[in-house]
């Protein structure tokens, strides 16, 4: 095995092996938010060294800096809890399998898949109660590592299936959005923010990998899912009162725009990817600013605690910035598909179907996001609780979140 095959194995394993760690030692040793931001740190130069020297794919190496940013902001962000040392081990266990599946091609890339669908689905089983919402998503995950580990073996025909099916459970449309929603709901601290990047970026490079082999017939079918999730998820989000729940079914609203536009714009590695990364990092860091005022006061719940502007100002310019730029959010996939090669439409009926999605997924994000801003940064704040504003570390990890979404969508 030569160094291009060996290096992308160093990178995944570095963290995968001290999450393992720290989750097995289960030591609340308070020197692992630097010995994880090191680690970070190595990956980095990692991944400078791999696009220097070797012939990596763009696309690959923007996906997998999307993940060590958000991992980043994940660690230095996590308030020192009881919970933090489990909270650092799953963020970087997370970090590692995610990167192992970007990273990696054929078997290896299915072995890491198969590993962290593993993950979540311990998770999962260690969280939830045994309802029959849970079974559903614990079924679905079964699924999708058989799809992931038989893939390799299957035809092309059935590969393709498969990668469909993995690429519409983590770039998620209703009604493959369970395990999406069900990982965002119980994930704790800043690792939901950090969920939401992992789940859309191993998304985006499932898609990649399955879009020259989609058909015409597959697309418009595609489009019309789109249609259905968009119109679901957004009046999810309208219904949503715990901020968790609203931020994941803000998200599957959104993501129906990439699926929605492959039938219109060509070229998807060149506006699908900076626009789905753009939305992982818009949506994860309305999480993680969200995360922080419920590690300071167990807020789960939009409403309970408005006017949060006044006596945190952070915060309140925080999410004013983030909801600005979540609001234009379906533009950007526009201009840079309009800028990168001209519209393909073949039929009225396309342009009606993406007409209507453009819509919803604009006029209902308009609505549950000036709503969600209502209800959080305006109205008269509450004489009964202790206020105390985003810390200077808080607000820069939300800001490298904002920074990276800027880059993406506007520069990249």
């Amino acid at each position: 095995m030569n160094i291009n095959n060996t290096l992308p194995v160093i990178l995944s394993l570095i963290p995968l092996a001290l999450g393992i760690v720290w989750k097995l030692s289960n030591d609340p040793h308070t020197t692992h938010k630097s010995m994880g931001l090191t680690a970070i740190g190595v990956l980095t130069g990692g991944l400078v060294y791999m696009r220097s020297s070797f012939e990596t794919e763009p696309a690959l190496l923007l996906l997998a800096s999307a993940i060590l940013l958000s991992g980043f902001c994940a660690i230095l962000s996590q308030e020192d809890t009881q919970q933090s040392s489990n909270i650092h081990a799953s963020t970087m266990i997370v970090l590692g399998l995610s990167l192992g599946v970007i990273l990696h091609q054929t078997i290896v890339s299915r072995i890491f898949l198969c590993g962290l669908l593993g993950f979540i689905a311990i998770s999962l089983n260690r969280e939830q109660q045994n309802t029959y919402r849970t079974k559903i998503i614990l079924l679905h995950i079964t699924l999708a590592i058989i799809f992931s580990l038989g893939s390799v073996f299957m035809g092309e025909t059935l590969q393709l299936f498969s990668g469909l099916f993995l690429a519409v459970t983590f770039l998620p449309l209703a009604p493959f959005h369970l395990p999406f929603v069900g990982t965002i709901k119980d994930a704790k601290g800043s690792l939901s923010s950090f969920w939401i990047v992992v789940w859309l970026i191993i998304g985006l490079g499932e898609l990649n990998g399955i879009y020259s082999s989609l058909t015409t017939n597959m697309l418009f079918a595609l489009s019309l899912l789109a249609l259905v999730s968009a119109v679901y998820a957004s009046l999810a989000a309208l219904g949503q009162r715990l901020n968790s729940l609203f931020v994941a079914s803000a998200t599957v609203a959104h993501t129906a725009l990439v699926w929605g536009l492959l039938d219109v714009f060509p070229g998807f590695p060149k506006w699908g990817i900076p626009f789905g990364i753009t939305l992982a990092f818009v949506m994860g860091g309305i999480s993680l600013a969200f995360s922080f005022v419920r590690m300071r006061y167990g807020w789960k719940t939009l409403g309970i605690l408005p006017g949060l502007a006044s006596p945190m100002p952070r915060f309140g310019v925080t999410m004013v910035l983030l909801v600005s730029f979540a609001l234009f959010l379906p533009l950007f996939p526009t201009f840079s598909g309009l800028m990168f090669m001209p519209t393909i439409v073949n039929t009225n009926v396309e342009i009606v179907v993406i007409s209507f999605l453009f819509l919803v997924v604009w006029l209902g994000g308009g609505w549950y996001f000036l709503q969600m801003l209502h209800q959080t940064a305006f109205g008269e704040a509450r004489s009964d609780v202790p206020y105390s504003d985003l810390r200077l570390i808080e607000f820069v990890a939300v800001s490298a979140l904002l920074l990276g979404a800027a880059f993406s969508g506007l520069i990249h």
